[in-house]
């Protein structure tokens, strides 16, 4: 077992992504790189229709959710992290092995520091506290492993749970993003949230296991 803080990035980029895993012992759930082992779980927690309508524009989280979508996904996710070009982690409580959801980052830009935040969790796993811990340890990743000096993420409007939560982890509305997503009702505005280094407050403690 080994301090986070004592890993570099270039190391991160060249773990084996299957086997790194991040933790707080303040928390109950575990992020970390999925592997193909991992599909069935994803498939059955992200086969949503109401996680496919919140997340983003029609077509850009498939529903249904099939095996294939959930081994694209993972795919995905591990070339993104070998390129340190993404960092999509899935969550597991930590006592347990299943997946309960996803929490990353994507559109990682080391030039201007900043990256775009996205999460969902299976509608099972909600209203527990699973979500915010993981994002919690995903700003932790961001701002004191990364580097970062900004994350931002974006909700439609309307989807007052996301917004509430987002804001409870310290991030700013900065406006609004007219009509820029397209959903079955029609176009939606999408709120823009960004959180900055200097406002991101430390409260967690990671721990690396390899």
């Amino acid at each position: 077992m080994i301090s986070l803080l004592d890993i570099k990035k270039q190391d991160l980029k060249g773990a084996n992504s299957t086997m790194l895993k991040l933790y707080s012992r303040d928390m109950d759930i575990t992020l970390e790189i999925p592997s193909i082992d991992d599909a069935d779980q994803i498939t059955e927690q992200a086969n949503s229709e109401d996680i496919a309508r919140s997340v983003g524009s029609v077509g850009e989280f498939p529903y249904p959710y099939t095996i294939e979508d959930s081994r694209s996904a993972i795919n995905s996710a591990m070339e993104g992290y070998s390129f340190g070009v993404a960092y999509n982690f899935a969550v597991r409580i930590r006592n347990g092995s299943e997946v309960i959801g996803m929490a990353g980052l994507r559109n990682v830009n080391m030039h201007s520091k900043s990256a775009e935040m996205g999460f969902w969790t299976g509608q099972a796993y909600r209203g527990r506290g699973y979500t915010k811990a993981a994002l919690k340890m995903l700003l932790y990743f961001s701002f004191d492993i990364l580097k970062l000096n900004r994350v931002y993420a974006t909700a439609i409007s309307g989807n007052d749970s996301s917004i509430a939560l987002m804001k409870s982890l310290g991030m700013k509305e900065e406006g609004i993003l007219r009509n820029a997503a397209v959903t079955a009702e029609g176009l939606k505005n999408q709120v823009m949230l960004s959180i900055l280094s200097g406002e991101y407050k430390n409260d967690i403690d990671i721990v690396a296991t390899q």
